[in-house]
C-alpha cells in the first residue's frame, strides 16, 4: 500500500512539474512576443506567438496574432485571427475588442456590408453601449459614401531609386524636378550590429537628367542620429528637418533643426528652441513655408504639453535665423485626443493638409484638408480616393511654379514589401486627370437622375449623418467672369442664375488662354478652368441634388452660409455690392431649380441662406488692381481665383 501511495504521489508531482514547465514555456514565448511588439517589431511578435500557439490555442493569443498582423497591414490574415479569437468564446471584453477590430478591417478592405454585420454583433454582445455602436455605424456610412467618390487624380509609385522594400517617406518637392526625401534603407553599425537608420537624400525627377539619389552631407545627416523629414521653404533657402536619438529608456525622441542654403551648400544644422523642442517630448515632421504677408511659417507635429492629446499640429512664425515665436496649437478643428501627423500648408489655395485616424475615414491614417484662414471656424474634410485608401496615407506635399509636383506617402499596394507584408511606406506621385469641360451641363434633370441612381447610401442615413456627408465636399468654390453678373451695375441684386453664368464663363476658356504670354501660363489657366471652375460647378450640382433630397424627405430646417469675394480691380464699396450679386445668383439658381421648390422652401423658412459678402477684403494683396494691365488684373489665374463665392457651412436649425 505504501509503495502504491508513493508511486501515485510521485506521478502527481511529475505531472505538476510538467504543467509548470509547460506553462512557463508558453508564457515565455508570449512575453517575448509582447516585448517584440513594444519594440515595434511585429514580425518577431508573430513568430513568438506562433511558438506559444503550439502549446495551446486560446482567445487572447489569437487576438495578439491578429493585432500583430494588422500592424503589418496583412488585413485578410488579421481578420482570420480575430475570427478565431471570437470562435473560442472569450470573455466579453476580448470579444468586443475582436469585433471592433474585425469591423475596422472589413471597412479598410471596402467590405462595408460585413462591417455592418460586425457592428450588429457588438449590439448583441453589449447593449449598454448602443449609442457607441450607432455612432460607429454612422461613421462607417460616411466612410462608405466617401469611398464611392473619386478625385480626378491618379496616384502611382514614384520611379527611379526613390522607393525600396524599406520605408521611404517625407517627400519635399522643390520646383519641377527636385525631390528631397527620407529613407530607412541605410544602416548604422553599432557593436557589430547593423541598425536600420533613416537618412535624408535628394534626387532629380525630370526624365532627361534622372540620376541615382544622393545622400545629403554630414551637416544634415549626422552618423549617430536618425535624420529625416526634411522640409524646404518654397524659395529654397531654408531646411527644417527632424533629428532623432534613443534615450536611456529606449524611447526615440525627435527634435527639429534648421539649416540655411548658402553658396550652394547646406550649412551646419542648428537645433531650434526648447519651446519647439521641449525636453523628453518629440517634435517632428516639419513644414517650413510662407503665407507671403507674414514671412516664414513653421508647422510641425509634436507631443509637447498643452495639446489635445497624443501628437498635435502646431504652428510658429519665424522671426529670424533659427529664431521662432512661441508655437500655437491649431485647436480642435484639426487636433483630437488621437495623433495628428505630417502637416502641409498649401499657400496657393490657403489649405492645411494633415493626417489622422478617424472612424469616418477609409481606414488607418487618412489625409484631411481644412481652410487655414479662420481655421477655428472651418470644417476638416477627409479626402476621397485615391488620395486616401484603406491603408495609411500621409505626407501630402507639393511644390510651386508652372509645372509643380505633388506627392503623398502610403503603404497601400503596390508599395514595395518586406518579408511579404505591406509593412513599409513608398512615395507616390499625384497626377491630375484633366476632365473635359464638355462634361459640364446646365440641365438640372441630369443631376437629380444621376443622384437618384447612386443615392441608396445617402437616403439610409439619419439627418445628422446626411449633413456630415454633405460637408465632405466643402468648401464648394464657384467662380465668376470679371465683373459678372451685371457688369458696371450698382445694384446689390440680380436676376441672373449661376448655372448660366458658369456655362458662359467656361465658354471663354480659350479667350483667357490666348491672353497668356507663354505656353506654360496658357496651361495654367486651362487647368484652372477644368480643375476649379468646371469641377466646382459639378460639385454644386451634386450638392443641390443632395439638398433637394434632404428637404423633400424631412421636416428639417437648414441654414447655408455663403461667402462672396471679388478681385481688387474696382473700389472696395463696389466690390462688396458685386460679391452680394454673386451670392444672389446662386440663390436664383436654386429658386429656379426643379419647378421652383427651393423658392417655396426659402419663403417658408425651411431653407435659410446667409449672405456674407466680403468683396476684396480677403483678396491676395499681390493680385493686380491695374485696369490697364488686364492680363494680370483680369486674365491671370491669381485674379480669377479671387472672383468667387464659397459654400462654407450647412447646419440644422432648431
Amino acid at each position: 500500500m505504501k509503495t502504491l501511495i508513493l508511486f501515485i504521489g510521485s506521478l502527481v508531482v511529475l505531472l505538476l512539474m510538467d504543467e509548470i514547465a509547460y506553462s512557463q514555456s508558453k508564457m515565455a514565448y508570449i512575453n517575448a512576443g509582447d516585448e517584440c511588439i513594444q519594440r515595434n517589431d511585429p514580425f518577431c511578435g508573430i513568430n513568438n506567438y506562433r511558438l506559444a500557439l503550439e502549446y495551446e490555442e486560446d482567445a487572447s493569443l489569437c487576438f495578439k496574432i491578429g493585432s500583430a498582423e494588422k500592424l503589418l497591414h496583412n488585413y485578410a490574415s488579421s481578420i482570420t485571427w480575430f475570427q478565431r479569437c471570437i470562435a473560442h468564446q472569450p470573455e466579453k471584453e476580448i470579444k468586443v475588442k475582436a469585433f471592433i477590430e474585425k469591423a475596422d478591417l472589413q471597412k479598410r478592405l471596402g467590405d462595408f456590408s460585413s462591417a455592418y454585420t460586425s457592428i450588429d454583433s457588438l449590439k448583441q454582445i453589449d447593449a449598454t453601449q448602443e449609442n457607441t455602436w450607432n455612432n460607429l455605424f454612422l461613421d462607417y456610412k460616411n466612410a462608405e459614401i466617401l469611398a464611392s467618390k473619386k478625385a480626378w487624380i491618379e496616384v502611382y509609385p514614384e520611379s527611379g531609386d526613390v522607393n525600396t522594400a524599406y520605408s521611404d517617406f517625407a517627400p519635399a518637392a522643390l520646383g519641377d524636378s527636385l525631390l528631397y526625401y527620407s529613407s530607412l534603407r541605410y544602416t548604422l553599425v553599432e557593436k557589430n550590429v547593423k541598425i536600420s537608420t533613416s537618412r535624408i537624400a535628394s534626387m532629380k525627377t525630370d526624365e532627361a537628367s534622372r540620376a541615382k539619389s544622393k545622400i545629403l552631407p554630414e551637416s544634415i545627416n549626422m552618423p549617430a542620429f536618425n535624420d529625416a523629414n526634411a522640409s524646404i521653404s518654397p524659395d529654397g533657402k531654408i531646411m527644417v528637418f527632424t533629428r532623432c536619438l534613443f534615450d536611456e529608456n529606449g524611447k526615440l525622441i525627435c527634435a527639429l533643426y534648421e539649416s540655411e542654403f548658402v553658396n550652394g551648400k547646406w550649412k551646419e544644422a542648428v537645433k531650434l528652441s526648447s519651446e519647439i523642442n521641449p525636453a523628453g517630448r518629440t517634435s517632428t515632421q516639419p513644414n517650413i513655408t510662407s503665407n507671403k504677408s507674414e514671412g516664414y511659417l513653421l508647422f510641425f507635429a509634436s507631443s509637447k504639453l498643452g495639446g489635445l492629446g497624443g501628437m498635435d499640429i502646431w504652428m510658429s512664425k519665424r522671426k529670424s535665423q533659427n529664431q521662432y515665436e512661441s508655437p500655437i496649437n491649431l485647436g480642435k478643428t484639426v487636433n483630437t485626443e488621437k495623433d495628428e501627423w505630417s502637416p502641409f500648408y498649401d499657400i496657393e489655395i490657403d489649405s492645411l493638409y494633415y493626417s489622422t485616424e478617424k472612424n469616418e475615414g477609409l481606414g488607418g491614417l487618412d489625409l484631411y484638408q481644412i481652410g487655414f484662414t479662420s481655421i477655428e471656424k472651418n470644417f476638416a474634410q477627409c479626402l476621397p480616393p485615391p488620395y486616401n485608401s484603406g491603408y495609411n496615407d500621409l505626407y501630402y506635399t507639393r511644390s510651386y511654379g508652372e509645372n509643380h509636383q505633388a506627392f503623398l506617402v502610403s503603404n497601400r499596394p503596390p508599395a514595395e514589401k518586406l518579408n511579404g507584408s505591406s509593412c513599409c511606406y513608398d512615395i507616390f506621385r499625384i497626377q491630375p486627370i484633366i476632365p473635359s469641360i464638355h462634361t459640364t451641363s446646365i440641365q438640372t434633370n441630369d443631376s437629380i437622375i444621376a443622384f437618384k441612381d447612386s443615392s441608396s447610401l445617402f437616403e439610409n442615413l439619419p439627418t445628422e449623418a446626411k449633413i456630415s456627408s454633405i460637408k465632405l465636399n466643402f468648401p464648394i468654390r464657384l467662380y465668376f467672369d470679371n465683373d459678372y453678373p451685371d457688369p458696371k451695375s450698382i445694384r446689390s441684386n440680380t436676376d441672373k442664375e449661376y448655372d448660366h453664368l458658369a456655362t458662359n464663363y467656361l465658354l471663354r476658356m480659350n479667350e483667357y488662354a490666348n491672353q497668356q504670354p507663354n505656353d506654360s501660363l496658357r496651361n495654367v489657366i486651362i487647368n484652372f478652368f477644368n480643375d476649379s471652375v468646371a469641377l466646382n460647378f459639378s460639385k454644386l450640382r451634386e450638392f443641390t441634388a443632395q439638398l433637394f433630397y434632404l428637404l423633400s424627405n424631412s421636416p428639417t430646417r437648414l441654414k447655408i452660409t455663403i461667402l462672396g469675394s471679388a478681385s481688387p480691380l474696382a473700389e472696395r464699396r463696389y466690390n462688396l455690392i458685386l460679391s452680394n450679386r454673386r451670392i444672389r445668383s446662386l440663390e436664383n439658381y436654386w429658386e429656379k431649380w426643379e419647378d421652383d421648390l427651393f423658392k417655396k422652401w426659402i419663403n417658408d423658412k425651411k431653407l435659410e441662406i446667409v449672405f456674407l459678402p466680403k468683396g476684396e477684403d480677403d483678396a491676395d494683396k499681390s493680385v493686380s488692381d491695374q485696369l490697364k494691365d488686364t492680363r494680370k488684373s483680369i486674365y491671370s489665374k491669381e485674379a480669377a481665383m479671387e472672383r468667387r463665392i464659397e459654400i462654407v457651412d450647412i447646419e440644422i436649425l432648431p
